[in-house]
């Protein structure tokens, strides 16, 4: 499951790029195997005079926090093809707006996580492929 927390500046990111947004960070998963279903994307807009960057509030920033479950990264080369992959993602969208901001992944051990109450099928299972076709958690 991997759950990206998007917490940005008052009015920056509009309804549609929000979608597009979630979109293609969905499709980031999906390219590599994982349910859709498993991919959360939250969007979290800072009230004004709320969020301080270096002790000033900054009009123009998004800090993404990204949290990974399902799978986990198991060289050096893997990461920064990701990472590489979430730039291209969110730099066309941040970069012409003139924002500033800041991302990290943080990885949690699979044996922590459920899905309505079921441990989820090992990674590239027979159950979790039914899980991906059915786009939904099942009892198997």
């Amino acid at each position: 499951m991997p759950v990206w927390f998007i917490k940005h500046s008052p009015n920056i990111l509009s309804a549609s790029e929000k979608q597009s947004l979630a979109k293609s960070i969905t499709e980031l998963y999906v390219s590599v195997g994982l349910p859709p279903f498993y991919v959360q994307v939250h969007f979290i807009q800072d009230e004004p005079n709320s969020a301080f960057i270096g002790g000033e509030v900054h009009p123009n920033f998004a800090a993404l926090t990204i949290y990974h479950i399902a799978r986990a990264f198991r060289t050096d080369d893997q990461k920064q093809r990701f990472l590489s992959r979430i730039d291209a993602i969110i730099n066309p969208v941040f970069e012409p707006k003139g924002m500033d901001w800041e991302y990290f992944i943080t990885e949690s051990p699979r044996d922590l996580w459920k899905i309505n109450g079921m441990v989820p099928p090992e990674a590239g299972s027979a159950g979790e492929k039914e899980w991906l076709r059915l786009n939904k958690a099942v009892k198997l």
